[in-house]
């Protein structure tokens, strides 16, 4: 657990790091970090585990593994909901402003548009969204993973 907080925290300093020298990641460019962060995480954490008992169980591989992902999910996205909704505040706005430029362009009428718009882009829903992402990659990634460690890796320790 933490390799996980660890993790996150280096993840949320790279990201803060991005944007005090004037290149905040745009949208989704960041998903790929977390995605690379969540593999090592969920390889880490069973790895560790294989070192202190080397007839750890399958099953055990993939709950540690997925439990690391998850506590790495929700430090990411409490730091996601704080970013938005503090330090990088004005994001959402520019970019609804950008669709409802775009959506009156094409002939449909603003205020249609902006509502729904401003309805769903916001730092809570982005939160949201980036949670659930982080959750099913860490699930799949606990399983595979764990597939890797219980038939391959284990073999190779012996």
């Amino acid at each position: 657990m933490a390799l996980a907080a660890l993790t996150a925290l280096a993840v949320i300093a790279l990201r803060l790091i991005l944007f005090y020298t004037g290149h905040p990641p745009e949208g989704t460019d960041f998903m790929l970090v977390h995605f690379l962060a969540v593999v090592t995480v969920v390889f880490f954490t069973d790895h560790r585990l294989l070192v202190r008992d080397a007839g750890t169980p399958f099953p055990s591989l993939v709950r540690e593994g997925f439990k690391s992902a998850a506590l790495y999910a929700l430090l990411c996205t409490a730091f996601i909901w704080a970013y938005y909704g503090a330090i990088e505040d004005g994001y959402f706005a520019e970019r609804v402003n950008d669709m409802v430029a775009r959506g009156v362009a094409e002939g449909q009428p603003e205020n249609v548009i902006r509502p729904r718009l401003q309805q769903f882009f916001t730092p809570f829903n982005y939160a949201t969204i980036t949670f659930f992402a982080l959750l099913a990659t860490g699930g799949f990634n606990a399983l595979l993973i764990a597939i890797l460690h219980h038939k391959l890796l284990r073999r190779l320790r012996r």
